[in-house]
């Protein structure tokens, strides 16, 4: 039997169910919600880990074992990221700083070196629903709507700032 769908439709279609099946949400379980973006729990990127490894390990670089940062490690981090953005070497980390209210942002505690580290992915606001927080944003390039930085929690200090590549060029 032959099907005649416009490619647009079962493109569509295609999407609809692979958003329906239970396997692609990151867990049942509810991101914490804090008023810069949401706090993802350990058990939520292990779930998501186990499914898409490729994103969290080797796109992200995150690695088990994962921790469930609280409020007041992200008002700490929070509190230090402008004035870090603002001293950085880059100008985009700059215009960025100067912007740094209109984004929204993930937080994922992580291991690394026997270090505890949390993991801010970051990004303009968001016109999908709020689909950002059950699961983690990735978009390449993007311009300066995105940017990842890392913050080691025993030494409160950033590193490894990754602003996306901006396509039009420029900053």
């Amino acid at each position: 039997m032959r099907w005649n769908v416009p490619l647009c439709v079962a493109a569509s279609l295609s999407l609809v169910i692979a958003l329906a099946v239970p396997e692609t949400a990151m867990s049942h379980e509810r991101p914490r919600v804090v008023e810069t973006g949401v706090i993802f729990s350990a058990q939520q990127v292990e779930s998501l880990r186990l499914r898409h490894s490729h994103i969290i390990t080797h796109f992200f670089g995150l690695a088990p074992p994962f921790w469930t940062p609280v409020s007041e490690e992200i008002a700490l981090l929070e509190g230090k990221l402008k004035p870090y953005l603002e001293s950085a070497t880059a100008p985009a980390a700059k215009v960025i700083a100067a912007r740094l209210e209109s984004y929204k942002r993930q937080y994922v505690g992580y291991t690394d070196g026997g270090k505890r580290w949390i993991f801010v992915n970051a990004f303009c606001e968001w016109k999908e629903s709020d689909a950002w927080h059950d699961r983690l944003v990735l978009v390449m390039d993007g311009g300066l709507c995105f940017f990842t930085v890392r913050y080691d929690v025993p030494r409160s200090r950033f590193g490894n700032l990754l602003i996306n590549k901006n396509v039009a060029g420029g900053l």
